[in-house]
């Protein structure tokens, strides 16, 4: 299949094909300063001269001269031309290769830019809209909002008209499915209206400064507060970031403050702090989190500070720390968000909030230094185990020594029995009431992909029975390939059945030579996911089904050249293949295209 090859999607696995990551795979990197280095896999060197920049995205060898980004690096190492490294990391990323303009994929292209027209043409509306409208207007001035902070947003107003938007567009000549798929109108019994009205227009623009989405505020206590475009084929939620039209254009900066909402980064913009940026009405996600890494060298999370910011400071935390990124935490005072800060004491003293910000691993043991009476030995005591779980994290040993000194200091512990408790946590694996088992030292080199995907799929069938069945109605167990993890996912019924512990459930196992120890150690190193564990289970699942149709492509492939290279051939046997073959292709094709649907 001849496939799209364009600005996005050369942006989009550059994004996600994260080059340390990548080339990591190929080369023993050691971090030098901001950069890592390594022996040259291009040329033969006995001291490293290879140098990679995660914050510029290249690799660059001082001895040989090779150097570029993780596209070209793909070509030089696995000998592929460009178009070939592009579909090698777009299958290895789960990246969807569109088809080429000159195939079906061009209708697709033609709505995509008539999408854009008309969001444009709304923005133009809302925003004319604001200029004729006091009340609106008045609001924002009223929120300290100068005229060149409105106008550098775009920000517009939608009337209180059930149809002033949609008439607007018609007479334009927009059709009225279009603007409903937009999720500008809404429809009820074939009947449709304006989606946005009597609120304040916030445009999202993406990089390339088109708009794709709108966010729409009320002006009074009316709920819901926020009303925002649903995902449409040019608006992705997970995969955009509000802000990132400015951001984007001013290059990589030293650092970046993530806030929960629109006004917020208005807000800090029009006093001054142009580097904040908003997620569009959900958790921060992966692709988020590595949007902004591509930017900043330091990253600040400021929520509010009730229960649902601290819930998703930590969800934030989570996902900063799976991309490679350390955040710092700035907690405002008297449960401020920014906006309110900024308003009450200015912009000098909220940049002295980021500067006394604490460290992702100080604000989770601030957190739990609540929920303990820390006068009472007991609650002490409870307090400090709970924060060593915290502190085992740690795999840097100097700032585990700096933190465990800290802490030790701070709740007059004795240092030498919180590292003792700290190295008795890291030499066990399993729980069970009080005893522990120590974690074998003995690891799989894991590089199948398939055999990861087996593993995650055995370790969330761990996590509970609900888990469990979710995962077994989706899963043939004839798709294990590793016998080990087949052979432990047919005994899980007996353990819920019986319920076990996962101690007595493996100790079991091993006894009875079924998997080894060293086995069980590598589905005890996998780390779950508390949230969006059915996202994660269904890519598994593709893994699994997708290698298990290469695996028979291959087969089939085999045959066919057998049966192809003989004289007496057997037509009927090779026209069953070829058709089984494109069978698979097709499935292929489908497993590929719905990876980003």
């Amino acid at each position: 299949m001849s496939f799209l090859i364009d600005d996005v999607l050369l942006e989009e696995i550059r994004d996600r094909a994260e080059i340390y990551e990548f080339i990591s795979g190929y080369v023993d990197l050691k971090r030098s300063g901001s950069n890592y280095m390594g022996l040259c896999p291009f040329h033969s060197e006995k001291t490293p001269s290879f140098s990679v920049s995660p914050s510029k995205g290249i690799f660059k060898c001082f001895g040989c001269g090779e150097g570029g980004d993780v596209i070209t690096f793909a070509m030089k190492r696995e000998n592929l031309s460009f178009t070939e490294a592009i579909k090698f990391l777009a299958e290895k990323y789960n990246i969807e290769l569109k088809k080429s303009k000159s195939s079906i994929n061009r209708e697709e292209e033609e709505k995509k830019k008539r999408f854009f027209e008309i969001n444009k043409e709304a923005a133009r509306l809302f925003f004319a809209n604001l200029r004729e409208s006091k009340a609106p207007l008045f609001y924002l001035q009223k929120r300290g909002l100068s005229q060149k902070t409105i106008l550098k947003y775009g920000l517009g107003f939608a009337k209180d008209s059930w149809d002033d938007l949609k008439n607007h567009l018609l007479n334009k000549g927009y059709k009225e499915e279009d603007l409903i798929e937009l999720n500008l109108l809404s429809s009820s019994k074939s009947k449709s209206y304006d989606r946005f009205r009597n609120r304040i227009i916030f445009p999202i623009i993406n990089a390339k400064g088109e708009v794709i989405a709108f966010g729409g505020r009320v002006m009074d206590d009316s709920k819901p507060k926020y009303l925002n475009s649903s995902e449409t084929p040019i608006f992705h939620k997970g995969s955009n970031l509000f802000n990132l039209n400015i951001i984007s254009k001013e290059g990589k900066r030293d650092k970046i403050l993530l806030v929960e909402g629109y006004m917020d980064v208005i807000s800090l913009y029009n006093s001054g702090i142009n580097y904040s940026v908003a997620s569009l009405g959900t958790s921060l996600t992966e692709n988020q989190a590595k949007i902004i890494k591509r930017y900043a060298k330091e990253v600040y999370i400021c929520y509010d500070g009730d229960l649902a910011g601290i819930n998703a400071t930590n969800r934030a935390i989570d996902i900063f720390l799976s991309v490679g990124i350390s955040p710092g935490i700035v907690s405002l005072p008297e449960g401020l968000d920014p906006d309110e800060y900024i308003k009450k004491y200015g912009k000098i003293s909220f940049e002295g909030q980021l500067k006394s910000a604490h460290s992702y691993l100080e604000y989770r043991i601030s957190n739990l230094r609540e929920k303990y009476n820390l006068k009472e030995a007991k609650g002490l005591s409870d307090f400090t185990i709970a924060a060593a779980k915290i502190l085992t994290a740690i795999k840097n040993p100097i700032e585990k020594d700096v933190y465990v000194k800290k802490f030790a200091s701070k709740y007059k512990v004795d240092e030498n029995v919180l590292n003792n408790y700290i190295g008795y946590l890291k030499k066990n694996t399993y729980k069970k009431e009080g005893t522990k088992v120590q974690k074998p030292k003995k690891v799989l080199n894991i590089k199948s992909g398939k055999l990861l995907a087996e593993l995650g799929l055995i370790s969330y069938s761990l996590k509970d029975e609900e888990t469990y069945a979710y995962i077994k109605e989706r899963l043939d167990i004839i798709s294990f390939s590793n016998m080990a993890a087949r052979i432990i996912f047919e005994e899980l019924d007996n353990y819920y059945k019986n319920k076990m512990s996962k101690e007595d459930f493996f100790q079991g196992l091993i006894k009875k030579d079924l998997v080894t120890r060293e086995f069980i150690n590598n589905i005890a190193s996998m780390e779950i996911s508390d949230y969006e564990d059915k996202k994660i289970i269904s890519e598994y699942l593709t893994t699994l089904e997708r290698a298990n149709l290469i695996r028979d492509k291959e087969n089939i492939l085999d045959s066919i050249e057998k049966i192809a290279g003989t004289k007496s051939s057997d037509k009927n046997t090779l026209k069953e293949l070829i058709n089984k073959l494109q069978e698979i292709n097709l499935k292929l094709s489908d497993l590929n295209e719905g990876g980003q649907k």
